[in-house]
């Protein structure tokens, strides 16, 4: 939506893009999607360097996005970051999306993709839905799980 190769750590994505995304893609996300949101993290770090987020940041949705996301009642957020923005502007609460999404509504979560050649075969195809699976590792107790998640289109 923003034309640019990748969005400046710290900057914030607000609900109005999402609503743009959803118009430039001729989408609506509803009940059950998987949501993917791409900010350019590794074609930034192909450009930049690596760099810690703990200083530079990170981009991400602004908490403000939390309601958007409760209405389309997602089943999963994934995103080349950490889906939220960092720093978020709540000192109290490092990772509203997290806490929000994964405690609150029960969404699953996807951190940390390599969304890049996802992106150039959706662009390519003019085509932004596509079959989605994964299989995360059975682990007793674990709360998270290496998975590779497959577009199939």
């Amino acid at each position: 939506i923003r034309k640019v190769d990748w969005i400046e750590n710290g900057d914030r994505i607000f609900p109005k893009e999402l609503d743009a995304a959803e118009k430039d893609h001729r989408l609506h996300v509803e009940e059950g999607d998987i949501l993917l949101i791409r900010t350019g993290r590794s074609a930034r770090r192909k450009a930049k360097g690596g760099w810690d987020p703990n200083r530079e940041g990170l981009p991400g949705l602004d908490a403000t996005c939390l309601p958007w996301l409760h209405e389309r009642k997602i089943a999963v957020l994934g995103s080349d970051s950490v889906s939220d923005v960092v720093p978020t502007g709540y000192p109290d609460l490092p990772l509203p999306i997290h806490v929000g999404t994964l405690v609150m509504m029960g969404v699953h979560l996807i951190d940390n993709a390599d969304f890049d050649a996802l992106a150039e075969k959706c662009k390519k195809l003019s085509r932004y839905e596509f079959m989605f699976t994964m299989a995360p590792l059975i682990l007793e107790r674990g709360t998270g799980s290496p998975v590779n998640p497959i577009a199939i289109f």
